[in-house]
Order: C-alpha cells, then sequence, then structure tokens
C-alpha cells in the first residue's frame, strides 16, 4: 500500500495519511501473517532433512539388501593356471577344480583359388566353367562366364552362398599382386569348404561295433591306384559317435603308407551338420566308396561319390531326322546318316550317344527321356563345329561348343585350390572323454562355466580352472554398510536432539518416526544367537559400536571370521532353514535379514513410514500456503475499506478546516478596524 497524505478534490487535511494505515497493517501481519510463514519455514526445513534422510536409508539399505540376499553367498571366484583358456563361472556352481586339455583350437576355413592376377579386374577364365563346392551340409555350383573378372568372380560366389562363403581379392605382391581367397562365414568343422568329390554320411548316435567287413572305405592313392580300408571301432553310444568314427577314418589312412601323405590335403576328413554328420572329400575329384555290412546303417547310403560327368545336357536332343556334323574332338558326327524321320528324342539320344562311346577314352548315355551325359578318360572334351549348319546341330543335340574340361583337369590348370587354413571344431577333453564345438566359446560341458579357449595345452599339462567361494563382495558390502550407517545416524542425531541448556531442539524433535530409527536400528544390530554353546553377534565379524554411536570395523577379523567358517557367517548375516519338530521347514532370518526387513518398513512403499510422514508434510504444507492466503486476502479487504474510510474523513476535515478559515480571516479583518 503507498505511503503519502490522503487527498480529496486536491486539497488534504494534513491529519490522516497511510503511515498509519501502515503501522496498522504491520501490526496484524505480525499477529497473522508471520506465524504461519514460521510454520511454512519449518515445514520446508523439515521436508529437506526428511529428504536427506530418506537418501541415508537407501544408501545403507543397498548393502544391506544384498547382505539379506541368499544368492550373494552363492558368488564364486575363478582362477586359471594357464592362459589357454579363460573361465567364468555362475553363482551357485560347485567349488571345485576343473581339468581341461585343449588339443585344438576352432577357425574358419581359408582357400586359394586360381592363380595370381595383376589386378582385380584381370579375367579368371576366357572360358566357361564350373566351380563346385560342399559346405554346410549344401553343395553349390557356381557357373563363372568366360571373361568375368576375377573380382567379378569372388562377388559371385559370396552372393551365390548368401555370404556362407565369402569371396575376397587378397593383395600378396609381387607382379601379380592379387589372389582368390574362399573362405568360410562361420568356425569348426561344418564351416569347411569341400572342393572335388563328397561322400557324406549322417552318423547314427547309438553305440558302434565295426570289425572285419563291416565299413570298407576306397580312396586313390598319390599313383593313382585305389586303397581299401577296412575301419574298425567299438563305442558304447556314450560320447560323439561322429567324431569317434572320423578319428578311427583319419587312424586308417595314417597307417596306410600310400594315403598317409595325402591327409588333410588331398584328402580330409570332418564333420558336419552340427556335428552329426560326416564327410570324407577327395581335392583332386577321384571317386570316393563305403561298402560292408554296416555302411547303409551308418548313413552312407548308395556309399559312392562319383566324379561329376563332363557334360550333362540341358535340353533334349530333337526327334526325327536331323542334320550337320558335329565335331567330337576330331571326329566327325554326321547326324544326318545316324538319324531317322520318326525318331523319337531318346532313340537320336542313344544313337549319338552309341556314336560317342565307340570313340576312344570318351563315354556317354542317355536319362531316359532324350538328355545326354557325357565323360571322358582325359578329363577332357572338345565339342565343335566346321560350318553354320553343324553349329546348328551341336544345339539339335542339346550341347554347345567349345572345350569342356573336368574338375581334376580345371584344378591342375585353372582352379589350383589351395587350402591355407582348414576350418575345424575345438577339441578337449574333460573328465577323459573328448569334446568338440564348433567354436572357442564352450558353456555346455559343465553347468555354469564358460570357457574361452585361448591356445592350445601342453601334453600332460591340463588347464585347471578352480573355482572358490567369492567372500571379497561380502567384505565389500559390510563395509558399505558400515560407513552408511556412521553417515545416516549423526543426521539422525542431529535432527531429533534437544538441548537443554540453550533449549535448541531439532526439526524431528518429539517426532517419533524420526526419533526411534536409531534405537530400533541398533536393537538389530546388538542381536546376538546361541550357535553350538556360543554367543554370535556381530561383535565376531569385527563390527562394534562405541559410546558416541559411531560403528567400527576390523576388517581383517571379518576376513577371517568369513574364511574360518563361511556356512556360519552366512547363516548369522542371511538366516537358515530349520525344521520343526511338526516337521515343517521354517525358515529363520539372519541379522541382515532383520535389518533389511525394519529398512523396508520406513522407506519402501507409498505406505511406509517416512512416505506416510513426507505426505503428511506435504498437506501440511498445501495447508499452511491456503491459510496465508486467506489471511492475506482477509487484511487486504480490512484495509481497502480502512483506506476509503480514511479518505472520506480527510475530506470532512479539509472542508471544515477550510470553512474555519474563512471565518477566522473575518474576525482578523474585524480587528484590525479597530
Amino acid at each position: 500500500m503507498a505511503v503519502g497524505r490522503i487527498n480529496s478534490l486536491g486539497v488534504g487535511s494534513g491529519v490522516l495519511s497511510y503511515d498509519v494505515i501502515d503501522k496498522l497493517r504491520e501490526a496484524d501481519e505480525k499477529s497473522m501473517i508471520r506465524p504461519i510463514e514460521r510454520k511454512m519455514e519449518q515445514n520446508v526445513e523439515k521436508q529437506t532433512a526428511l529428504a536427506e534422510i530418506k537418501t541415508l536409508v537407501s544408501a545403507i539399505r543397498t548393502p544391506t539388501k544384498i547382505l539379506a540376499d541368499y544368492s550373494s553367498y552363492l558368488g564364486r571366484t575363478t582362477n586359471v593356471n594357464s592362459d589357454a583358456i579363460k573361465a567364468t563361472v555362475a553363482s551357485g556352481v560347485p567349488m571345485q577344480d576343473i581339468k581341461v586339455d585343449v588339443h585344438q583350437l576352432a577357425q574358419g576355413d581359408i582357400n586359394e583359388v586360381g592363380g595370381k592376377f595383376e589386378s582385380r579386374d584381370s579375367v579368371f577364365s576366357e572360358n566357361d566353367v564350373s566351380l563346385s563346392f560342399y559346405t554346410q551340409g549344401r553343395t553349390y555350383k557356381i557357373d563363372i562366364k568366360g571373361g568375368m573378372s576375377v573380382g567379378d568372380v569372388a562377388q559371385l560366389v559370396t552372393d551365390e552362398t548368401n555370404g556362407e562363403v565369402t569371396g575376397i581379392i587378397m593383395k600378396t605382391g609381387g607382379s601379380k599382386p592379387y589372389q582368390l581367397m574362399l573362405n568360410s562365414k562361420g568356425m569348426g568343422d561344418q564351416s569347411r569348404i569341400y572342393f572335388g568329390t563328397v561322400l557324406s554320411a549322417n552318423i547314427p548316435s547309438s553305440a558302434m561295433d565295426l570289425g572285419d567287413d563291416d565299413l570298407t572305405l576306397q580312396l586313390t592313392d598319390k599313383n593313382g591306384n585305389e586303397q581299401s580300408l577296412s575301419i574298425k571301432l567299438k563305442t558304447d553310444g556314450s560320447g560323439d559317435s561322429a567324431l569317434a568314427l572320423k578319428e578311427a577314418i583319419r587312424e586308417a589312412i595314417e597307417s596306410n603308407s600310400e594315403l598317409k601323405d595325402l591327409l588333410d590335403t588331398e584328402i580330409n576328413v570332418g564333420l558336419d551338420k552340427d556335428g552329426k554328420g560326416l564327410v570324407i572329400n577327395d581335392l583332386r575329384g577321384y571317386g570316393i566308396s563305403a561298402t560292408g555290412a554296416q555302411a547303409s546303417s551308418l548313413g552312407f547310403g548308395s556309399g559312392q561319390a562319383k566324379q561329376e560327368p563332363l557334360i550333362e545336357s540341358g535340353q533334349m536332343v530333337k526327334e526325327g531326322k536331323l542334320s550337320g556334323v558335329v565335331m567330337i574332338g576330331s571326329v566327325p558326327l554326321d547326324l544326318a546318316k545316324m538319324t531317322k524321320d520318326k525318331n523319337t528324342s531318346e532313340q537320336n539320344a542313344q544313337i549319338i550317344a552309341q556314336a560317342i562311346e565307340n570313340i576312344a577314352g570318351m563315354h556317354a548315355s542317355t536319362d531316359g527321356s532324350g538328355k545326354l551325359t557325357l565323360s571322358s578318360e582325359v578329363g577332357e572334351i572338345k565339342i565343335s563345329a566346321q560350318d553354320e549348319a553343324g553349329k546348328q546341330a551341336i544345339e539339335s543335340i542339346g550341347l554347345k561348343s567349345g572345350t569342356i574340361q573336368s574338375y581334376a583337369k580345371l584344378q591342375d590348370s585353372l582352379f589350383k585350390i589351395k587350402n591355407i587354413q582348414r576350418g575345424q571344431d575345438s577339441l578337449i577333453s574333460y573328465n577323459g572323454a573328448q569334446i568338440s564345438r564348433p567354436t572357442n566359446e564352450i558353456n555346455d560341458v559343465v553347468g555354469g562355466v564358460s570357457m574361452s579357449l585361448q591356445s592350445t595345452t601342453e601334453p600332460g599339462k591340463p588347464a585347471i580352472i578352480s573355482i572358490g567361494r567369492d567372500d571379497a563382495n561380502i567384505i565389500e558390502q559390510v563395509k558399505e554398510f558400515v560407513k552408511a550407517y556412521n553417515e545416516l545416524v549423526p543426521k539422525l542425531n542431529e535432527t531429533t536432539r534437544y538441548d537443554e541448556d540453550t533449549s535448541i531442539a531439532g526439526v524431528f524433535n518429539g517426532v517419533s518416526d524420526i526419533r526411534t530409527i536409531r534405537s530400533s536400528l541398533n536393537s538389530l544390530i546388538s542381536y546376538s544367537e546361541l550357535v553350538d554353546g556360543k554367543l554370535a553377534s556381530l561383535v565376531n565379524y569385527g563390527i562394534t559400536l562405541n559410546d558416541k554411536g559411531v560403528m567400527f570395523l576390523d576388517e581383517s577379523m571379518l576376513t577371517s571370521a568369513i574364511s574360518a567358517d563361511p556356512k556360519a557367517a552366512e547363516e548369522f548375516f542371511y538366516g537358515k532353514d530349520k525344521q520343526e519338530v511338526s516337521g515343517r521347514d521354517t525358515h529363520i532370518d539372519g541379522v541382515f535379514a532383520k535389518i533389511d526387513k525394519f529398512l523396508a518398513t520406513l522407506a519402501d512403499g507409498s505406505n511406509s513410514r517416512l512416505e506416510a510422514f513426507g505426505s503428511s508434510l506435504e498437506r501440511d504444507a498445501k495447508a499452511l500456503q491456503k491459510d496465508k492466503k486467506s489471511a492475506t486476502e482477509l487484511l487486504d479487504t480490512r484495509y481497502e475499506t480502512m483506506a476509503s474510510r480514511f479518505a472520506a474523513y480527510d475530506s470532512q476535515i479539509a472542508k471544515t478546516k477550510n470553512a474555519f478559515g474563512s471565518v477566522q480571516m473575518m474576525i482578523d479583518q474585524s480587528v484590525a478596524k479597530k
């Protein structure tokens, strides 16, 4: 309200002013508004102090909750005596020493294909060729067009296999620095890329007893001669059957002087289909067969992997009389002399196949529907024409002109496939059993134990994974509890104190919800119980309180007590299960479980003591705001009315004063005349 003299019609009496009203209002505000404002200030102070206490209660509850949780006592530590393995363990894994021999690491398959090239744009092959390979249980045939660049071939392989095999151009240096690489996407035996002939089988997981004539393999040696291997094996079915058979076949090959030098280079044996399948491969393209009384039951099916024919026509030979001369090598086939008007497609195909069969070193057959299949003992067939009629004749029998070479021929002249790194499973021994996995991350051998293989171990020197109890976390949480306690209690003391000498009281003096926290907490901390006739308390674990309420921790005493009897520490901190006389199981809380439950009543949920008290303070704050607003509005109305009345009184006084002034003037004039 403005301060100044009241004016009426421009003339003030000089008697009444706002100073009088302001002094009256100030007196009313002291008696009506200030008490409310003091309560509001106290409310803010209480809410601030309560927020600090809630934060400190939350801080002490964090370690308490962990110490009251059974899983905290299942923590484990690991120590490995070798760099060959890194290991982690889950909570609750039995404490033990695990011995593991690492025989080999899992790795991907890496292969060089073709010679060296001057650039990525260099032509891979002048002629159309096909590159076939087997991986991940599937055979891929890559049709490479004549004139394609080596870079295009790399991309074609990646695209055709959906990335299962990646074509990469590697720069190796030299005048022709570029090399085509075909690499597997994943690791393990099943990621291997097999070129040439492949014989695969799904091996049953049952026991095996292979004796003479049960399983015989025919493989081709370094001199081109066929060698027979009798595979002998006996298993009880408890182990990995495919792996056991793989090792038996490898052992048989290594025992054959004519084959052993070809193992893992020209002849390969590997696993397939998540370790349940077996693959036998000849990189050179020679045939492979598996015979014997148990060959079929072992999953070898037909038991043969033959060299692919050089040509399988995609179209049927035309029916009726054909014309034109087709050159097979240097031998002409005059179709007009060989065919007749009423011949069917199959009849013409059989006539042509017989003619090719009569050529030295050449072989031909039909599929029964008029399509030709051609092969050559020298691994090459040249088909040509001497005129336009001859070209049309080649098309009429479903063939293409050009020189077609077998895989074996192309391997020597073009592909020159060389395995740089063999895809293989990791191989470990545990409890006397050999275990293979297509990865170096193994987590399914020992429950709760994850192993990351880093390198192989020396023979007779297994890596030892020592699993022990993790006491460090328990000790750390006890330390955090002591620290949090010593931060909470001083705040409780400060807010609930009363000094009789100065009559100064804490903001929560007399508030039982706050005042009883310390005493209740200390009562639980002082909890003790008889264990085997001896009194057990937190003092046994190095936790004490001095006369000023400060908590101390003897960490060495705590460590020693837990190490000496970890089960007793677990039962005293967390609790234990006990069977009553009735046979019913009941759980008895340990000291930290009791403390945690008490702290939960303080801070957990909207109905907890501190939350409820905080809500009451918020309600009080709103009520005080409302009271202050009402009192202020009352005074505003009162003094607006008073100001209006003062203005009216002042106007009347001014008029009276003016009238009296005129009379006085007349009196003064009359006196002056005398």
